[in-house]
This record gives C-alpha cells, sequence and structure tokens, in this order.
C-alpha cells in the first residue's frame, strides 16, 4: 500500500500541496490521467454489470443460497470506478486535500475486494476435491479475511492522518503501521497461490474418481463426499431426470415438491463442465485452478508493487524509481485488477462454486 507524501497545509479541504513532500504512486495527476480514466471507467462498468451483476441476478431467482461473492466483484468495479472518479476530480483540483484523502484511500482499500473473493474460491476448490483435508483451509481463509478488517481500518486512518499532519513523530509511526500492513497484504493476495498447488499436489497422488465415458458433465451419485458436508443443489433435478426416464412421474412430483433446486434452463454464458461438488475430469481442475492462479499472481504483483512503494524513502536529488512511475501505477493496479475481475466474470463462479457455503 502505497505511502502518500504528507501535506504543508492545513487540514482544510484546499490550499497547500498535499504532494509537497512526496511524490505519489502513478506522479502527480495530469491529463494522462484523464485519459486513462475515461478509458477504464467505462470498462470497469461493462465487467461488473454484465459478467457479475447479471449473473448474480440471474442465479438469485432460483431458490439456491446467494452467491455473495459475485456481488463482491461487481462492488469491486464499482470502488474503482469512485476511485478513478476521483482521480479525474484531483486532475482539475490537485490542491484539494479532501479530494486526494479520498482517492487515495479508494486506491488504496478497493483490492481487498478481490482478495476476499480469491480467497474464498481457492478455499473451495480445495474443499470440493478433499474434502477430508478442507477444515484447516477453511480455518486459516477466515481468519485471514477477519484480520483484514482491523487492518484495514488502520491503515485507512493513518493514510488520512498523513494528509493531515506534518509532525515527524506521528508520520513515522503512521509509516510504519502502513509497512505492517503492506506486508500482511502481500501474504493474503499470495495465499490462494500455494492453496491451489496443494489441491493438484494431491489430486496427482490421491487423484478423485472421475466419470465414466457417456456420464455427461456430472459424477455418479456415490463418487465422491460432499465438500464441507455441504449438499448438492443438482441432486435433485438430475434425480428427478432420472426418476422420469424411468416413468415414475409420480414420484418425480413428490421429489420436486421436497426440492430446493427446480431443473432449469442453463443461464448464457456459464460453462457446460467444471461445476458442482467436484470439476469433472483433469481438464475442468486445471481451468478451475487457473481462474484462481491467474488472478492471484497479478493481484500478488500488484500488492508487491504497492509494498516497494511504501518501503521507498525520498531523497534529495535522486529521481523517484520506475515503481513509482505512471505506466506502473495505470499497468499494476488498474489494468491487472481489470483482468483479474474480468477472469472472476468469464469463469462464471457462481455455477462452480454456488452450492458451497458462504463462509
Amino acid at each position: 500500500m502505497a505511502s502518500p507524501g504528507p501535506p504543508t497545509g492545513g487540514a482544510g479541504g484546499g490550499g497547500g500541496n498535499p504532494f509537497a513532500h512526496a511524490t505519489p504512486p502513478g506522479g502527480i495527476p495530469n491529463t494522462t490521467d484523464t485519459i486513462l480514466a475515461s478509458i477504464f471507467i467505462p470498462l470497469f462498468f461493462a465487467v461488473g454489470l454484465y459478467f457479475h451483476f447479471r449473473l448474480f441476478k440471474a442465479y438469485n431467482q432460483f431458490s439456491r443460497p446467494i452467491f455473495i461473492w459475485s456481488i463482491l466483484c461487481f462492488g469491486f468495479c464499482m470502488a474503482r470506478i469512485a476511485a478513478l472518479s476521483l482521480r479525474l476530480a484531483t486532475v482539475k483540483h490537485p490542491t484539494n486535500k479532501s479530494l486526494n484523502i479520498a482517492a487515495q484511500v479508494f486506491i488504496a482499500a478497493g483490492v481487498v475486494l478481490l482478495f476476499f473473493v480469491n480467497l474464498q474460491m481457492a478455499r473451495r476448490f480445495f474443499g470440493q476435491l478433499h474434502p477430508q483435508h478442507a477444515i484447516w483451509v477453511k480455518r486459516v481463509v477466515n481468519t485471514a479475511c477477519i484480520l483484514v478488517i482491523p487492518v484495514l481500518a488502520m491503515v485507512i486512518t493513518t493514510v488520512v492522518q498523513s494528509f493531515l499532519t506534518t509532525d515527524p513523530s506521528i508520520l513515522d509511526k503512521d509509516r510504519k503501521v502502513r509497512l505492517v500492513a503492506s506486508v500482511f497484504l502481500v501474504l493474503l493476495a499470495f495465499l490462494p497461490i500455494p492453496i491451489v498447488l496443494v489441491v493438484l499436489l494431491l489430486q496427482k497422488f490421491t487423484p478423485t474418481p472421475t466419470p465414466s465415458p457417456g456420464s455427461g458433465s456430472g459424477l455418479e451419485k456415490g463418487q465422491v463426499e460432499l465438500a464441507e458436508g455441504d449438499t448438492d443443489p443438482e441432486a435433485d433435478s438430475d434425480a428427478a431426470a432420472a426418476a422420469t426416464s424411468n416413468g415414475k412421474p409420480n414420484e418425480v412430483e413428490k421429489k420436486e415438491e421436497g426440492s430446493t433446486e427446480r431443473e432449469r434452463e442453463r443461464v448464457k454464458g456459464e460453462p457446460k463442465t467444471g461445476f458442482g461438488r467436484t470439476p469433472v475430469g483433469q481438464r475442468e481442475i486445471w481451468e478451475t485452478a487457473l481462474v484462481i492462479l491467474i488472478p492471484g499472481v497479478l493481484l500478488t504483483f500488484e500488492q508487491g508493487i504497492r509494498t516497494s512503494q511504501a518501503f521507498y524513502t525520498p531523497k534529495v536529488g535522486r529521481s523517484p524509481p520506475w515503481y513509482l512511475s505512471k505506466a506502473t501505477f495505470w499497468t499494476c493496479i488498474f489494468a491487472f485488477e481489470l483482468v483479474s475481475v474480468l477472469i472472476f466474470g468469464l469463469a462464471v463462479l457462481p455455477r462452480r462454486f454456488s452450492h458451497l457455503k458462504i463462509i
């Protein structure tokens, strides 16, 4: 998480240069930021609305558990639009402290939503294939997610305070808090990667039974224990279809009355395989693994850049390093995040993981 420079003016909404003592990540906002923000705003809006909010509404029409992670991805896209809009505003009002504070907070804090989503998908992926070992992964992931809340609160407090004081002692303490928080967030972004790698290693040495040829996209009942004790939302509709083929319509009607999941048409754009109790076959296992690994690598690199920015100490007469440049700022933050949230959208996460508990 980048460390903004302390202001030189008072604590009002304007006046003074808020970046007098340090160049912020991405440099001072200028017309280049206006052009790039004008490109990224509609992109984030389109991805959030079409790939996440649309699917959230589509899957929420049925009685399956609400998949909150899609709406979190949509919320992330809206938070990025707010951050970019504030960045645009600082181009016109570069000395307005209130705008700069809001822009820095939104840019620094928004990515945590993607960390949450990727961690929970990694935990679910582990639980799908190896439910007998999933309890420890679940505890680690949920503990990390809970710890984010106080860490984020402290970071936001120190970011705001660094704009409103010139006391060297307070600024030094604020910087130390941000350094600890930055290292923690790097680990949080990196955590899904070893989880998925452990899944693949366990899969190699203790393979999960795969469906027999011609069995379709689902597994035969009884092949794999349901992940973490959860129920299969498609089991009822599968049983109903089987009963219909056996000429037992009355049993089908009784089953449907007590069912929590009705047969339905496939939502446009959702994958035909790789969902349910476990991914189907090695190809689908690798597809789901890559859906988690690629954003994990991108988000870890992004947070590593932010951590480098936090550890950087300005020196008189020395130009800022490359990781403080405008190109790095827009590529490693907004571009990487856009790719990550787009991958989550294209993977149709509700279809792959909606049968598992929220937490």
